[in-house]
């Protein structure tokens, strides 16, 4: 069968063991997957799946290239249907999940020719306006209290704060490079931060059910951070407030990443270092800012654009960066059902 052939007729191995592949597969389709052998056949995800792609894994797999272990035909055929399963599951989801997008330059990018992408292995939350929307209630009352600091402590002209945010992702980022504040000075740094995040969080927010169903039924495997341009206590409030704090393994702050914001990739791959992770394409990164999300693409991270109404323009605002794009957090398990899989 032409459309099985080997993609290197000149490999031996590939040749010998390439002529049942097709049969192999539906075998393991209709033996695990309990599906009748005719529809297997017509399958656009199954028929996607090129022998080169399967016969990688072999030669790339720890156990066929232990030198130690005794290389049996049952191992690798082992490894093969299970990288079968894995690889058919990674392409049906690519195929029918609606509105996903295959972002160039991922293992993913090419449907009829690609590679199996590593499993999620962290899923990076973003707090404020993407864990919770309450029509940027939080997001006002702390720009009010940035914007007043600034104007008492700095002199500066009222709104000026906000545009330092709107240019550098956060005033403080801002306030740092025209030399209002210091790394080097802890204490006001620390001043600023405490003083501008000193907000009533529990009379603010109230515990989400649906939010902390949703959390609680992402896969074992996969840890659960908090990525935020605040300060780790105030998005510990929000979380608490939320009644999700006991199910977020921890948060990666504004001061884990050296006062860089998330338009900066230094901080991407500081939370990768935080949260143990090596491969940028296993982490999943959900935030409503789409300069996050463009730099979250360009560190290789799969990226979900959260909130679709621009806070200052009222109009939709969209990310090309984005795999997807919801209006509220809950919605995740539509987009991303592999979160929640086995």
């Amino acid at each position: 069968n032409e459309e099985w052939r080997s993609d290197e007729p000149n490999r031996s191995d590939a040749s010998n063991n390439g002529k049942d592949i097709g049969t192999r597969m539906a075998s393991v389709f209709e033996s695990t997957l309990s599906i009748d052998r005719a529809e297997i056949l017509n399958d656009s995800s199954y028929k996607a799946m090129r022998i080169k792609e399967l016969f990688r894994l072999i030669e790339t797999s720890p156990s066929c290239n232990n030198q130690s272990q005794q290389h049996t035909p049952n191992t690798i055929q082992s490894s093969l249907d299970n990288h079968i399963l894995h690889l058919y599951r990674q392409h049906r989801l690519d195929s029918l999940v609606p509105g996903r997008r295959l972002l160039h330059g991922t293992s993913g990018s090419n449907i009829n020719h690609y590679s199996l992408r590593p499993k999620p292995a962290v899923v990076f939350f973003d707090c404020d306006d993407c864990l919770y929307f309450d029509d940027w209630r939080i997001a006002g009352h702390l720009t009010t209290k940035i914007e007043d600091h600034c104007q008492k402590e700095f002199g500066l002209p009222k709104g000026h704060a906000y545009a330092l945010y709107k240019k550098h992702g956060t005033a403080l980022r801002g306030l740092i490079a025209e030399g209002h504040l210091s790394r080097n000075c802890s204490a006001s740094m620390d001043g600023f931060l405490d003083q501008v995040h000193d907000l009533p969080i529990h009379e603010l927010l109230s515990p989400d059910d649906k939010l902390r169903t949703m959390v609680s039924q992402i896969h074992p495997s996969v840890r659960k951070f908090v990525f935020t341009a605040s300060v780790s206590h105030h998005a510990r409030r929000c979380l608490e407030a939320l009644g999700i704090a006991d199910l977020i393994e921890g948060i990666i702050d504004v001061k884990d990443c050296r006062f860089e914001t998330k338009h900066s990739e230094s901080s991407f791959r500081i939370a990768m270092e935080k949260a143990g992770v090596s491969d940028p394409e296993a982490c999943v990164f959900l935030d409503d800012s789409v300069k996050n999300i463009e730099a979250a693409r360009r560190v290789g991270w799969r990226s979900v654009l959260v909130g679709r109404v621009g806070r200052d323009c009222g109009r939709v605002v969209t990310s090309e960066h984005a795999e997807h794009e919801i209006d509220l957090v809950h919605q995740l398990p539509e987009v991303f059902p592999e979160l929640f899989l086995e």
